[in-house]
């Protein structure tokens, strides 16, 4: 039972100003989720310091807040974006193990195949032509419709 219907059945009012903690729903990568209104606030500004090219704060964000909310529904997201943003600050072992990371939680995502471009990516400004390789034929392989796949062809012939 929602706390608000449950302290009016027993005669009681909502304090004011917790109103605002009741769970929200959203929608996260196709799938709707419930949020506490505080693990929205903080999974927003994370993505916002990523929007704007804030890409230490961003990745720092996503840290933090994977820390505070272990079982969220933005979780896989958070795995995701914050291996964008270590891909931005050009830290690109970090980013493989956070879009792996990503991969093993999520692994049917709609953002499982940029992911693994992504990696292919990483490896590939690492100079580990073999690993970005073997990434790739990974993503076409498991993606073959996807753009990624398409984009992953383009970057395979190039590779070789």
């Amino acid at each position: 039972m929602r706390r608000r219907a449950f302290l009016a059945a027993l005669g009681l009012a909502l304090a004011p100003g917790l109103a605002a903690a009741e769970p929200q729903k959203v929608t996260v990568d196709g799938r709707e989720i419930s949020v506490d209104p505080e693990e929205k606030r903080q999974y927003d500004e994370a993505i916002a310091l990523l929007r704007a090219g804030d890409f230490d704060k961003a990745n720092q964000a996503f840290i933090l807040f994977q820390a505070r909310w272990p079982a969220s529904g933005y979780g896989a997201a958070a795995r995701y974006w914050q291996g964008n943003a270590l891909y931005g600050k050009r830290d690109y072992r970090e980013a493989i193990v956070a879009f792996r990371s990503f991969l093993a939680k999520a692994p049917d995502s709609e953002r499982a195949s940029e992911a693994l471009l992504a990696i292919a990516n990483s490896q590939a400004e690492m100079k580990d032509k073999p690993g970005a390789r073997k990434t790739l034929e990974e993503l076409i392989k498991a993606y073959p419709k996807s753009e990624a796949a398409v984009a992953g062809k383009e970057r395979l012939a190039a590779l070789k």
